[in-house]
């Protein structure tokens, strides 16, 4: 397993919403812009399949691998090889919250993969920014 460093980041509204955001996974376009789509089989839990795909890349197969409600959603994205999971988290912080990404990525290619996403901490702090900019707007 090749574990990328931990994005962080605060802000003044609570995590619940951030949460929800993470949850509803066909609008993170809308806050990840190298992002296409992402589009599930069914419900957001643990176990539910789909698609998702980047503005540069190919359409992957993904699970929703963790959901614990008001706190984290965690996927898993089946890449040739390996697989990438981001688990996302909002702490509640005073009366704001501490938001913390973690990626990782697992099997065969893990070494080659995590050397092909050099940039991968870079797009997942500019897409935290992106939506900590949205929610906060919203609320």
């Amino acid at each position: 397993m090749i574990k990328f460093p931990v994005i962080t980041a605060g802000s003044r509204v609570a995590p619940e919403h951030f949460h929800a955001r993470w949850c509803d996974v066909e609008t993170h376009p809308e806050w990840a812009p190298g992002m296409e789509y992402v589009r599930l089989d069914g419900p957001v839990h643990r176990g539910t399949r789909g698609v998702m795909k980047t503005r540069a890349g190919q359409e992957s197969p993904m699970l929703v691998s963790d959901v614990v409600p008001g706190l984290a959603f965690q996927d898993t994205v089946f890449l040739d090889g390996g697989t990438l999971t981001v688990r996302h988290e909002s702490h509640r912080n005073g009366t704001g919250s501490r938001l913390e990404l973690h990626a990782w990525i697992d099997g065969a290619r893990a070494t080659e993969l995590a050397a092909e996403m050099a940039g991968l901490e870079e797009v997942l702090a500019a897409d935290l920014a992106g939506l900590i900019a949205l929610v906060e707007h919203e609320h």
